[in-house]
């Protein structure tokens, strides 16, 4: 049976060849997705600031609740505070020889112009101020000058050359509450470059440090251990004397203990390359079951001549089992490789983008190429199963009959559909579909559609037949209604995947473009009574100074500052991480959130909560809401208001100084005036803080718009690489179906068609298949797509874009059509000369 599944593959290549290409693109997309995923799991979190030191304890970064016998844990996007005494107690421990406290807050310094100037290796990297104690721990060494003292600081050699200063010169900091002036001192450097990869680096003298620095930027300790001392006694006694709360790393672990601000986050990367992986699995299973069925499909005359020669239900589904376990394995070893190249092509063009980490290292790892390889083989050999169940229970004559006008699929199709669609319902009725939480509920709602279009592929393609039937004109538009009438499953084997290519392509850009739309409506929207609204030109933010020099201005009287910050509150008996924005307001207030219960004029002493977040809680104004800060502080406030306008901005709001005191970097992202200041106010304010620039009205917007941009170009390299794999699927399927159809074709000409009146009746065939696969994907993708518009704002949209759903529905329909043609041309050429054979 093996050499007679192997004989058949090498003999009758060309059936299998669609199966082989459609199973090795798969591949390779699975394999790059999750090589992607892999790396964004695995790659380092940082540069090593503690390369000297053997040992650096932190407070552990996370918060568990307890849930019944289960225990609920999230990281804190904070440093927590370390305990009291702890750097005392260490230092007594044996073998500890020195206990090194490492303060880490914002400094930044700027240009001679006033802009702010990033580290790391890409000048993108965040930058922080330490004591120059901690410089011992580093691996830099000193380059030129001497140790900061006050008044003075020691900048990394990259931060100096491009703030344009020199040792002995003057820089400007961004300090969190002001800018400063200091003399530099020194320049360090780092071996193999000026600078670590994902941070910048300024040394402060210790009174400097530790007079700009407050109680929460302490951070960590880092331990030095005697020469001669036994490194794991001496760690057992280090934790030992540290307690249970505090993690004692080493290794390459001790970056995890550096300020949470220099840290690189790829939870945005594993996001992205989850949902990709995703959409790629569901995509990959869809066209790999579709074109092994597909090929069936077109065998069923002759596994139906072997069943009449003798051979059993069960060696017909044996024999189908091997030869799709052969065309797996062999587009396994095709596809791997090319999924290898293909994650780092991939990599590249996300980091372009700027929603994943430049520091992505896109590194290969044997375990995603073999879950790619897995995958497709079992794929297409679950595939070949189901395929072969029912081509070998049939009767011998039967499969002849069905060969010639095959049947419909029976009850079980409409059961299956009739299940999927229920199983739609309940995604898109039930589940919460606002926010990005709704985009992934509608990609699984449009994903259960889609299954469920394939089930009930057969009569949907009939009635699309039957409507546009009378429309085609003369004798081949007649017989092409009639193929299709008469041959479904063909026609829904070539319809589907145009269904696929524009429901999934269509939900996902339509859903994300309305999102963003939304968000930035409301971001306008919450500004629109500003006269005037100041933010940094450039880098992370505006130190707090620049809300209380503004508020100070003359003619202003309402100013409204926001400090972005995080929180953690208790959903479901787990703890679930949710944006918030500090508040600090002068006057009547500047910011319109749309507060639909309470007043803000209380916020001092409580908290404000987004119509989402409350409505899914059940809060209302009054009650008392526990709340994680990021540094893991734990608060109770009463909620005091209720607000409307939470996309893009957050979904609690706190007092200013609350935010400020607990979060990462204490900088305010924008200042709104109710009113227009002087010229020369602003100049003077300028020349306090270099970094501001004066906006209109649309400039508190700028970098969510910035963000916006970030994620919308890579929603459409990941829309635009979805659209090539569907694409290639579809192309597969029409060639798969056009050489299936050579004998048809050879038949005609040797009945006197001409090879005109063929091309003309594939021609109508062809608008009839591609009509009802856009008919289908453009049904999935209003239903889906309305159903997420109607959720966010109760108005129901289909067509979100224009200018996007004309060109999707365009450029789907052009390819179906050349996908149908080309190959058709190319069969038609042979037709007459296999048509003695093949007609037989």
């Amino acid at each position: 049976m093996i050499r007679l599944a192997l004989a058949t593959v090498r003999h009758r290549w060309w059936s299998f060849a669609g199966t082989f290409l459609g199973t090795a693109l798969a591949v390779a997309l699975v394999a790059a997705c999750g090589t992607l995923l892999f790396s964004a799991l695995s790659s380092p979190a940082g540069a090593d600031r503690y390369t000297a030191a053997d040992a650096v304890v932190s407070a552990a970064r996370q918060v568990s609740v307890q849930d019944g016998d289960d225990t609920e844990t999230r990281p804190l996007s904070g440093a927590p505070a370390l305990p009291d005494g702890l750097a005392g107690r260490l230092a007594t421990v044996p073998g500890v020889t020195q206990v090194t406290e490492d303060t880490s807050f914002y400094a930044q310094p700027l240009t001679p112009g006033g802009r702010p100037v990033g580290g790391g290796s890409d000048a993108t990297a965040p930058v922080m101020g330490h004591a120059w104690s901690s410089a011992s721990l580093t691996p830099f060494r000193v380059l030129a000058g001497h140790a900061p003292q006050d008044g003075e600081v020691v900048l990394d050699a990259g931060l100096a050359r491009r703030a344009d200063v020199h040792v002995g010169g003057r820089v400007r900091m961004a300090l969190p509450h002001k800018v400063a002036s200091f003399r530099l001192a020194g320049t360090v450097t780092a071996p193999g470059g000026p600078q670590l990869s994902s941070q910048g680096a300024v040394f402060f003298s210790a009174s400097d440090a530790e007079r700009l620095s407050q109680p929460g930027d302490a951070t960590a300790l880092a331990l030095r251990f005697a020469p001669d001392a036994d490194s794991r006694t001496v760690l057992d006694k280090v934790r030992s004397a540290a307690g249970p709360d505090v993690r004692v790393l080493t290794g390459d672990e001790r970056v995890q203990a550096d300020a949470p601000a220099v840290l690189v986050s790829y939870t945005g990367a594993v996001g992205v390359f989850g949902s990709m992986a995703g959409i790629t699995v569901f995509a990959a299973l869809f066209v790999i079951a579709g074109t092994i069925a597909f090929a069936a499909r077109q065998r069923l005359r002759e596994l139906a001549l072997l069943r009449t020669l003798g051979a059993t239900p069960r060696q017909v589904r044996r024999l189908m089992g091997l030869e799709a376990w052969a065309v797996g394995v062999a587009a396994a070893v095709v596809g791997t490789p090319l999924g290898s190249w293909l994650a780092g092509w991939m990599g590249e063009r996300f980091v372009a983008t700027g929603a994943v980490p430049a520091s992505l290292d896109v590194h290969g790892s044997a375990l995603p190429l073999l879950i790619a390889a897995g995958c497709g083989v079992g794929a297409a050999r679950l595939a070949a199963y189901f395929a072969g169940r029912r081509v070998a229970r049939i009767a011998p004559t039967e499969a002849m009959r069905e060969a010639a006008a095959p049947a419909s699929g029976g009850i079980w199709r409409v059961v299956t559909g009739a299940v999927l669609v229920a199983g739609a319902v309940a995604v898109l009725v039930f589940t919460p579909m606002r926010g990005g939480i709704g985009v992934g509920m509608g990609f699984i709602g449009c994903a259960l559609l889609i299954c469920a279009a394939a089930a009930l592929g057969p009569w949907l393609v009939r009635a699309v037949g039957a409507a546009l039937g009378g429309v085609l004109p003369g004798a081949t538009g007649r017989l092409a209604a009639a193929n299709t009438r008469r041959f479904p499953l063909r026609t829904a084997g070539a319809a589907m995947p145009l269904a696929l290519l524009f429901a999934l392509n269509a939900t996902m850009l339509l859903n994300s473009t309305l999102l963003s739309d939304l968000t930035d409506q409301a971001a306008h929207a919450r500004v629109a009574s500003a006269r005037q609204s100041l933010t940094a030109a450039d880098g992370p933010g505006l130190p707090l100074g620049a809300y209380e020099e503004a508020a100070r201005m003359p003619g202003v009287r309402d100013v409204d500052a926001t400090v972005p910050s995080e929180v953690m509150v208790r959903k479901g008996g787990k703890p679930q991480h949710y944006p918030a924005q500090g508040l600090y307001r002068t006057g009547g207030g500047v910011l319109d959130l749309k507060v639909t219960s309470g007043s803000l004029d209380g916020l001092a002493e409580g908290v404000a909560v987004g119509t989402d977040l409350a409505g899914s809680q059940h809060w209302r104004v009054g009650e008392t809401v526990g709340l994680w800060l990021p540094d893991g502080t734990y608060v109770s406030r009463p909620v005091v208001a209720l607000y409307g306008r939470s996309a893009g901005f957050g979904d609690m709001l706190l007092p200013g100084s609350l935010a400020a005191a607990h979060t990462t970097r204490p900088l305010v992202s924008a200042v709104h005036l109710g009113q227009n200041p002087s010229p020369a106010a602003v100049k003077e304010l300028r020349a306090q803080f270099p970094q501001l620039s004066a906006y209109g009205d649309e400039a508190a917007t700028s970098r969510q718009d910035a963000e916006t941009a970030s994620q919308q170009a890579a929603l459409r390299l990941l829309t635009g690489i979805s659209l090539v794999f569907t694409a290639v699927a579809v192309l597969n399927t029409f060639a798969m179906a056009a050489l299936g159809r050579r004998g048809e074709y050879a038949a005609l000409r040797l009945l006197g068609a001409t090879a005109r009146q063929v091309r003309a009746m594939a021609a109508r065939e062809a608008v009839l298949t591609v009509t009802a696969g856009l008919v289908v994907g453009a049904g999935i993708a209003a239903v889906v797509v309305g159903t997420f518009s109607s959720a966010q704002d109760g108005h129901w949209r289909i067509i979100v874009d224009p200018l996007w759903y004309t060109g999707l529905l365009t450029g789907t329909g052009l390819l179906g059509l050349a996908a149908a043609a080309l190959p058709t041309r190319l069969v038609l050429r042979t037709a007459t000369a296999h048509g003695g054979r093949s007609a037989q």
